[in-house]
């Protein structure tokens, strides 16, 4: 389409024709071939329309029309500085969320075999998944972004199941906010490429939130998800205390664990959003709950199939 616009603007200029094709003018003519090509079928039953190109003169008619129509709205977006590729793209989601699907199931034709990209993108300062633990919280995984600082090393070493759908963005310098901003600036532009694909930030850092909340209200599908490592017990601590400190890190968690799913499965008035479900487990955490433990929460029902959370943020139980 590009280089349509390309030949459309050279052909313009050829012919002095510039000055006219301001939006305003080419909306009008966009218009006017509508039109004619409306009259083609003006006097038509539904039936004879959907035979009408058998003639192969009205064929010819139709396809003119068409060209022209396609034209003037190539024009137009090109004047306006509109990027199709992306603008159909987030049109396509804004109507698939306001118009929900009657029969869900899988596509038809062509779109059948074109599979969604679902794109997580790791702060690596702030987490360090191995492949098995990306691919255990976001199940339709397809490529993973792994932003790291300077100073971290064999950041790859442990997802080589990735192939090349795992890349690597060292951040350019460091500073206060340095990853989180190249991770939202790579973020927008695999979403310029394509913006019909699923974008999971990996962070515990809820800094992350606008970003997230901006692009689902803009019309991509975007969540955010947290880790948390399981506690290791060292085979020699050096002292007594560290000899009973991690074993106790795994028993809280497991309690905790136990006793929000507990809570979880005698309510029918469950959180139907991931952001709502963190902020119910935070709650019951009470004054212990951190960032960290509401994630490892978060993360152990995941695990377990008790939640599944979609690329839209919804809440599903495997409990009733």
């Amino acid at each position: 389409m590009s280089a349509l616009q390309t030949t459309l603007r050279e052909f313009a200029a050829e012919r002095d024709w510039q000055p006219f094709h301001t939006p305003k003018n080419l909306a009008m003519a966009l218009l006017v071939e509508v039109a004619e090509l409306g009259e083609i079928f003006q006097w038509m039953t539904p039936e004879q329309s959907q035979c009408a190109h058998h003639d192969r003169v009205v064929k010819e008619r139709i396809g003119d029309e068409v060209a022209d129509v396609l034209l003037y709205l190539l024009q137009l977006a090109d004047h306006s500085e509109i990027d199709l590729k992306r603008a159909v793209g987030r049109k396509l989601i804004k109507n698939a969320k306001k118009h929900p699907p009657l029969r869900p199931g899988l596509p038809s034709g062509r779109a059948a075999a074109i599979a969604p990209q679902t794109h997580v993108l790791v702060d690596w300062e702030n987490v360090q998944p191995k492949d098995i633990d990306i691919r255990r919280l976001v199940p339709d995984v397809t490529d993973v972004w792994l932003f790291h600082g300077p100073h971290q090393k064999k950041v790859a070493a442990h997802h080589e199941s990735f192939g090349e759908r795992a890349t690597l963005v060292p951040i350019a310098r460091t500073g206060k906010n340095a990853l989180d901003f190249h991770l939202s600036f790579y973020m927008g532009y695999i979403a310029s490429r394509h913006p019909e694909a699923r974008f999971v930030v990996m962070a515990n850092d809820r800094g992350y939130g606008p970003m997230v909340e901006h692009a689902t209200d803009l019309g991509f599908a975007a969540r955010q998800v947290g880790f948390a490592e399981a506690p290791v017990v060292t085979a020699a601590p050096s002292t007594a205390a560290t000899k009973a400190e991690a074993p106790a890190v795994a028993k809280d968690l497991t309690l905790d664990l136990a006793r929000i799913e507990a809570a979880l499965r005698k309510t029918t008035a469950r959180p139907g959003k991931e952001a709502t479900l963190v902020t119910t487990i935070a709650s019951m955490l009470g004054q212990s709950a951190t960032v960290e433990s509401v994630s490892a929460v978060l993360s152990g029902l995941l695990a377990g199939g008790e939640v599944a959370i979609d690329e839209a943020g919804r809440v599903a139980y495997a409990f009733q």
